[in-house]
């Protein structure tokens, strides 16, 4: 969202997940966001989180519409619960854009809050739990507005293919494991033992539970200084082969967007499983060899969803 955070208002106020990535973002805004009042939301975990994080929402989204006068409106992206709290806290228009289809819990309490709600093309009803049928439903009995947009939510901030020009020897790869816990891991997050890696330059970028030195606003920049990724996140997948690098997700996680990755000719390879057997050395080796042919990608044409999503915001 920071394309459009840089486009809003001074007003605007950001809703941050408290998770350490997050701060080191928040932290390190300069030259990416604007300055603007923030207020941290409890991470989702446990049975209890969903109403410890509406709490808090409400709390600050009052306080925000006291301090700001005027119509007020929400824009969330994958944060379903966010629309029910601006709607106790009095907001006008509740966005929400999606794109995980098997949140299904988290997906019905859009249904308690949103104006209006953004649905991929390419999502999946067949992992969504009768959630679209629902939303085209109510959409029909004028409780909310449904609007399909032609895209990824990597389509809204990414320019497509960034990536070396030659392969170096030992190839250099990134890798990104997952702490496993985010509210859809269980079950997702697969093993990535350190002999997958074995034989390669290696960049470690793990999600952190704690403060990092890193530069948080450059990782996708270093995928401009490798030859392949190897991550079990679904969507740091997706944005990796948009920009062009061999990907090899090792992950059960299955999401519309992977689909449309695989289906437009990007670099993905996936592996659903434990890193072990024919099938994975059979994926491995491709990806492998994928390195070496980056030349030869030839995706399909990149759609125009952010000035869609723009349309969209301007007309609500």
């Amino acid at each position: 969202m920071a394309p459009f955070v840089r486009e809003g208002s001074t007003q605007d106020m950001l809703l941050l997940t408290d998770r350490a990535e997050v701060r080191a973002l928040y932290d390190q805004r300069d030259g990416h966001l604007p300055s603007r009042r923030a207020a941290w939301i409890p991470r989702a975990s446990g049975a209890w989180s969903g109403q410890r994080r509406l709490r808090h929402a409400v709390r600050h989204l009052k306080r925000w519409c006291r301090d700001v006068p005027g119509s007020h409106r929400m824009v969330a992206m994958n944060a379903p619960l966010m629309p029910w709290a601006g709607r106790l806290a009095g907001l006008t228009r509740r966005w929400c854009a999606v794109d995980t289809e098997i949140q299904h819990r988290n997906l019905r309490w859009l249904e308690r809050g949103v104006t209006d709600l953004v649905v991929p093309t390419h999502w999946r009803e067949d992992l969504d739990g009768g959630r679209l049928a629902a939303w085209k439903r109510g959409a029909v009995a004028g409780r909310w507005r449904l609007h399909r947009l032609d895209g990824t939510h990597q389509h809204l901030h990414l320019v497509p293919i960034r990536r070396p020009t030659d392969l170096a020897d030992p190839p250099r790869i990134l890798v990104r494991r997952l702490l496993g816990t985010g509210s859809h891991d269980e079950g997702e997050v697969i093993a990535l033992p350190d002999a997958v890696i074995d034989g390669f330059q290696v960049l470690a970028w793990d999600e952190e539970a704690g403060p990092s030195d890193r530069m948080a606003w450059s990782l996708l920049d270093r995928l401009s200084d490798v030859d392949g990724v190897v991550t079990q996140s679904t969507t740091f997948a997706a944005e990796a082969a948009y920009l062009g690098v061999p990907t090899l997700l090792v992950s059960a996680g299955e999401r519309g967007y992977l689909d449309r990755v695989e289906a437009e000719g990007w670099p993905l390879f996936r592996h659903r499983g434990a890193c072990e057997g024919e099938a994975w050395l059979d994926v491995r080796a491709r990806w492998a060899t994928g390195m070496a042919l980056t030349d030869a990608l030839a995706p399909d044409p990149w759609p125009n969803a952010k000035a869609e999503f723009d349309v969209l915001l301007q007309d609500g």
